[in-house]
């Protein structure tokens, strides 16, 4: 089952999902590389072998998903539950974040994106506020104009700042382009 990024149990999900994916390539490369020994008298020189190498390519992409991912665990389902208990009317709730940008690997718990507002509350782990906010201020801002960005460190203070959020008119297109681009931000 493929989970959608930002949703409940995404990191598990995709960390199976890559594993899997990963041995299943390995198995056939194995197989293209063994059937093109058997038919050419055991010589590995053959285009079989080259079909086989070839499968390195995705196997190493896989790998890296791993990689990146293998650090960062799910929400529980009670911290999950506790979060959507106090969710406000008008917004929407990613979880399992793992962010990437060309300096750093960044993970949240959770970001809360409506009413003009991104609220996010860092996951464990050894990552500074000085280096996700700003990143996520700056992109933010290219897809949506007002939006305030706060990056939070305590789920207690993550939850006041939920129950701070009022209703505004908001653009629908705009708060769909800042989803959008969050969304694409997560491995």
């Amino acid at each position: 089952m493929k989970a959608k990024r930002g949703t409940f149990g995404y990191i598990a999900t995709r960390k199976r999902g890559v594993i899997l994916w990963t041995v299943c390539l390995v198995g056939i490369a194995l197989a293209i590389y063994i059937v093109g020994l058997l038919l050419n008298k055991m010589s590995y020189r053959n285009v079989f072998t080259v079909a086989a190498v070839l499968f390195v390519l995705p196997i190493a992409k896989q790998l890296v998903a791993l990689i990146l991912l293998f650090p960062y665990h799910s929400v529980p389902q009670d911290r999950y539950q506790k979060v959507m208990d106090r969710l406000p009317q008008g917004v929407e709730l990613f979880t399992d974040l793992v962010i990437t940008s060309s300096e750093k690997v960044m993970h949240l718990d959770f970001v809360v994106v409506g009413q003009r507002q991104v609220i996010g509350l860092l996951g464990d782990g050894k990552q500074q506020l000085s280096d996700v906010r700003p990143y996520l201020t700056k992109g933010v801002h290219n897809w949506g104009s007002d939006y305030k960005v706060k990056i939070v460190d305590s789920e207690k203070i993550f939850l006041q700042e939920l129950q701070k959020i009022d209703p505004v008119d908001v653009d629908p297109e705009e708060e769909a382009l800042v989803k959008s681009y969050l969304t694409s931000l997560i491995v």
